[in-house]
């Protein structure tokens, strides 16, 4: 890796969280309770595929459920507004291995977290995995504080800003092409694409690094 890298950011969902398990668990919640003559798992591929482990446009993906589903007295307003509102509590503690890691991580380098969505609900899913006992609160950078939203350049440029680098300083960890490694490979900042198994489909850029989970970041 880079040796002029001090300052390490990471995406949180499908990144440092596993946003696709904790949306699992708020859907089954749901199912539950609201759905219950529906065999959640029987579901679960097609509610996956729709999703599209979140890059989905929410609008789209909220207004196929209920027009799937039809649950009663629900529609796509309320839906969303349950699924914004409980998912924070389906996200799970971090690993001891990665919160290990992280520690020796933060011995070296400077860790943030740069991240889009609402401020309340990120916050929310920061505290149930752990993860503020290791960013602090000035390194955590939601995007509707700032009022930008990735993949805007102008996002990372402040980030550099509030960090007082230069971009070949900072490795931004991502799990999104379009959102994570597009910008920062425009901006000249390092990156990381943590893969999940999937293959790499851009054909005009390549990450400076790809890996299956962030505890195989060769840092």
């Amino acid at each position: 890796m880079n040796e002029s890298i001090t300052t390490v950011y990471f995406d949180l969902d499908n990144t440092l969280i596993d946003r696709n398990a904790a949306l699992e668990g708020c859907l089954r919640h749901f199912f539950e309770r609201h759905l219950p003559h529906v065999y959640f798992d029987n579901e679960l591929p097609d509610l996956e595929e729709m999703d599209d482990w979140g890059y989905a446009d929410r609008e789209d993906f909220v207004a196929w459920f209920i027009q799937h589903y039809q649950p009663a007295g629900w529609e796509a307003g309320s839906f969303w507004q349950f699924l914004h509102t409980h998912i924070s509590q389906h996200v799970l503690p971090l690993s001891q291995a990665l919160q290990q890691q992280l520690h020796e991580w933060s011995k070296v380098y400077n860790l943030g977290i740069l991240t889009n969505g609402a401020i309340a609900n990120l916050s929310r899913k920061i505290l149930q995995a752990g993860r503020n006992e290791i960013f602090a609160p000035e390194r955590c950078h939601i995007s509707q504080q700032h009022q930008l939203s990735k993949p805007d350049l102008k996002l990372f440029e402040r980030l550099l800003e509030c960090e007082g680098i230069g971009p070949e300083q900072l490795l931004y960890v991502g799990d999104d092409p379009t959102n994570d490694i597009v910008p920062t490979h425009q901006l000249g900042i390092p990156n990381a694409w943590v893969s999940h198994h999937r293959e790499w489909s851009h054909t005009h850029i390549t990450p400076d690094c790809i890996v299956k989970r962030i505890l195989h970041l060769p840092l």
